[in-house]
């Protein structure tokens, strides 16, 4: 009984480990820490991750079965032709539409706190003109919002749009002040799911989506 016990903690210490390797990665993608072209060599994200291979490469094989990352001879993040990021555009338009319209008919003060919270962070970074906080926070709001249309389905069908267009937005190259443009509608769609409009959330959204759409076209290296 002690042996099972024990096999059971272990497989639930391991199951936890593999949860967390994978946020980590999951992170790293929708951010645009791994860049486009980078080669995931299993060892060397290991050692920097600070754990064995095994939930590793649990985690990237989870990933690239979702089309997050492609495998050849080593996991790399892949180049998404313009193509891609404009099939990515149009499906992004079609189910955070659907998401922010349903966010805005469950809203709660509760649940707009976080909403609240990314929103902030988001146009803090913009003034600021900080590229990295900013991607993070405008991850973590257009995802927040899919949370809150309370449809599971939806949200699984969301969130790998992010991990696979992350990297490119990251590369982007944006003028400076460019980054400014993207707080009004976002604001406008924070203030029409706090009202339950969700015709106005699923506008305020879209425009958000295509007007990074249009950074978007021009990708590059950073200095």
């Amino acid at each position: 009984m002690l042996d099972e016990r024990r096999q059971v903690y272990k497989s639930l210490v391991q199951d936890t480990l593999n949860e967390q390797i994978y946020r980590q990665l999951k992170e790293k993608l929708i951010t645009g820490e791994f860049r486009p072209g980078d080669r995931l060599v299993l060892r060397k994200l290991s050692a920097t991750l600070g754990t064995s291979p095994v939930p590793v490469r649990d985690a990237l094989q989870k990933l690239e079965s979702i089309g997050a990352l492609r495998l050849e001879r080593t996991f790399y993040v892949p180049n998404l032709t313009p193509g891609e990021l404009a099939e990515i555009r149009d499906i992004r338009v079609a189910l955070e539409g659907l998401s922010a319209e349903r966010a805005a008919e469950h809203s709660t003060p509760e649940t707009m706190t976080p909403l609240t919270n990314h929103f902030n962070a988001l146009a803090k970074a913009a003034n600021n003109n900080d590229a990295s906080l900013f991607l993070r926070a405008n991850a973590r709001f257009h995802l927040e919002i899919a949370r809150m249309a309370n449809s599971p389905i939806l949200f699984d069908m969301i969130e790998p749009l992010w991990l696979r267009m992350g990297p490119s937005v990251r590369m982007a190259k944006a003028q400076p002040g460019r980054l400014k443009e993207a707080i009004p509608p976002h604001e406008e769609a924070l203030h029409a799911i706090a009202a339950h409009d969700g015709a106005t959330a699923r506008a305020a959204v879209l425009k958000d989506i295509i007007g990074c759409f249009g950074i978007l076209a021009n990708t590059g290296d950073e200095p």
